[in-house]
């Protein structure tokens, strides 16, 4: 009796089930699938694959052919803008980072180069004849002698000079004959003839003094005497007694060189620093304790240039600009062909933001400085670089005043930048 009970209620359960799976399979439950809408997200603007700091608002490629990386809202959360990395303070150690502020600063040059003294073309004097004849007799018959105003250089003896000191006298005595005439035409022909002889005289370089020692005299002089004109220094003679000369013919050359010119030459890149009336230091390379100041008087408006050795390759050329000082000599230590360094101090750039030289990464193609932004935080940024002086760059553009910019390290900063750049730009590639 128990058996079959517990048969009976076993059949019931399997048909309850059965039952119920038939049901299932006819009406199946709906399931419900709830499907999550991704929200977009929003592209803020795209990013150079290999230069973060480099950006653009619409999808572009690089030289390289590869897409701009696009950088979403969501990813410059808690960031400071495109190309910020961080760093943790123990690897800022380990690579040594040091930052210094950037300043507003006068900068300040020295240009260092070589001159060369030569002589003051405007005290250059040249002694010609005005008359032919022969040296009679030499008083300088050496180059290099010093000579000083009315010094005599040279006799010279010429028969067109007696004949016209002749024809003065004869002029002076009819002068004396018709003062006593009383026809003022005659007297004023005699005085006309006198003025006339003696001005041809004087066209010959015969003094005042030579000329009233005649009138005194009464006899012509056999020689005429040809005088310095000027303090200086002979440095050509081209005579030599009983030389024959004819008129205009050189004689002497003479150099005052109680002030000289200084040459000197810049490269062309430093001429934008350079202007007529700086003061320089003259240094004489064998007396180094003589320092003399001077004055760029001049700017020469063309360019020469400079060929140098290249190693490996072909010889170059550099452009140079001349320029030149006077400079007092009256004591006559400074020679004529001798050689001087020069120290320009120069302004490159008056209250400029400057950074330290170390500071700028140049690629040759751009410059770069890394700005320190604190708690670990760095942003390679690219500046336009103006002049240098005193160890700093001027900074036209891309640092203000009061940054601060990595001078240590900055190096291992822009690697690290630009290989989570060019990371960022691998992905999807």
């Amino acid at each position: 009796m128990k058996g079959t009970a517990k048969g009976i209620i076993i059949l019931f359960a399997g048909l309850s089930i059965g039952a119920f799976s038939a049901w299932l399979y006819v009406n199946p439950v709906e399931k419900k699938v709830t499907v999550e809408k991704k929200e977009e997200r929003k592209i803020l603007f795209y990013r150079h694959p290999m230069k973060p700091e480099v950006t653009s608002p619409t999808p572009k490629k690089d030289e390289m052919g590869m897409d701009y990386v696009p950088v979403h809202e969501d990813e410059l959360a808690g960031k400071e803008g495109p190309g910020v990395i961080r760093i943790s303070p123990e690897k800022i150690q380990k690579i040594g980072v040091r930052s210094e502020e950037a300043k507003e600063r006068s900068l300040k040059r020295i240009i260092r180069t070589v001159g060369r003294i030569e002589h003051d073309e405007g005290r250059v004097f040249t002694i010609t004849a005005k008359i032919g004849g022969w040296v009679d007799k030499l008083y300088v018959n050496k180059t290099d002698q010093t000579v000083h105003p009315g010094e005599p250089l040279l006799e010279l003896f010429s028969p067109d000079l007696i004949s016209a000191q002749e024809e003065y006298l004869i002029a002076l005595k009819s002068v004396e004959r018709v003062k006593d005439t009383p026809y003022p035409e005659v007297k004023e022909g005699a005085r006309t003839l006198l003025s006339a002889s003696r001005q041809k005289l004087k066209y010959w370089d015969i003094s005042d003094n030579q000329i009233k020692r005649l009138e005194e005299e009464g006899v012509p002089a056999r020689t005429m005497t040809i005088y310095s004109p000027a303090h200086g220094i002979v440095t050509e003679k081209a005579v030599t007694e009983g030389m024959n000369i004819g008129p205009g013919e050189m004689l002497f050359t003479i150099i005052d060189h109680s002030s000289v010119w200084v040459y000197g030459e810049v490269y062309e890149y430093e001429l934008p620093f350079i202007k007529a009336g700086q003061k320089a230091k003259i240094i004489p390379s064998y007396t180094p304790a003589d320092i003399y100041t001077a004055t760029i008087n001049h700017i020469y408006t063309h360019l020469g240039g400079i060929r140098h050795e290249a190693e490996g390759a072909m010889d170059e050329e550099s452009m140079t600009a001349k320029i030149r000082f006077e400079l007092p000599n009256p004591q006559h230590r400074l020679k004529l062909g001798m050689y001087v360094n020069i120290e320009l101090a120069v302004d490159v750039a008056k209250n400029a933001v400057a950074v330290p030289e170390s500071a700028v990464i140049s690629t040759g193609a751009r410059s770069v400085v890394i700005v320190d932004k604190g708690e670990g935080r760095f942003e390679p940024r690219e500046v336009r670089v103006g002049g240098q002086a005193d160890g700093y760059y001027q900074i036209l553009s891309g640092i203000k005043a009061g940054e601060r910019v990595v001078t240590s390290g900055n190096f291992l900063i822009d690697s690290e930048a630009s290989f989570s750049a060019a990371m960022e730009g691998m992905k999807g590639h």
